[in-house]
């Protein structure tokens, strides 16, 4: 799944966990899912920032994805950076729009939500091995999903 491009990318390790971020993770408590090299899919539609201006692009990125008891992280990179690292009880947490697609987990919050000096809407979807396993921990973590 993912483009040729996503796979040559998860071929050469990209998208991995770092060993930092996992020791992080792990002195907080354990990692109940993880899903490295997956292909995400980053849709930014009427996005502005500081010298970008987007009125709706598609980008393919290579990531990781992980939920432990306490937080979720999420990391994709291409030629931008998706990076989104927030506690269950994080406000950033609860802005986030869930949905289970037959193919993805998709995720849309507000991009100032990511960055003060960006406005529009992005939609992050993560093409998950197991998207009902990753979709009902997040319930259980508090998340509003709905099912597509």
């Amino acid at each position: 799944m993912g483009t040729l491009v996503q796979r040559l990318a998860a071929g050469l390790g990209l998208g991995r966990l770092p060993q930092a971020v996992r020791a992080q993770l792990e002195s907080e408590g354990r990692i109940v899912y993880l899903a490295e090299g997956v292909p995400e899919t980053a849709i930014f539609r009427h996005y502005r920032a500081p010298g970008i201006r987007i009125w709706r692009n598609w980008r393919g990125f290579i990531g990781y994805f992980v939920l432990s008891e306490r937080r979720m992280v999420v990391k994709a990179k291409a030629y931008h950076e998706i990076n989104i690292n927030a506690a269950y009880d994080d406000l950033l947490f609860k802005k986030i729009a869930f949905a289970v697609r037959p193919r993805y987990l998709s995720m849309a919050f507000d991009a100032s939500a990511q960055d003060v000096q960006a406005s529009g809407q992005i939609e992050v979807r993560l093409h998950l091995p197991d998207i009902a396993v990753a979709a009902q921990i997040l319930e259980r973590a508090g998340a509003q999903i709905v099912q597509k």
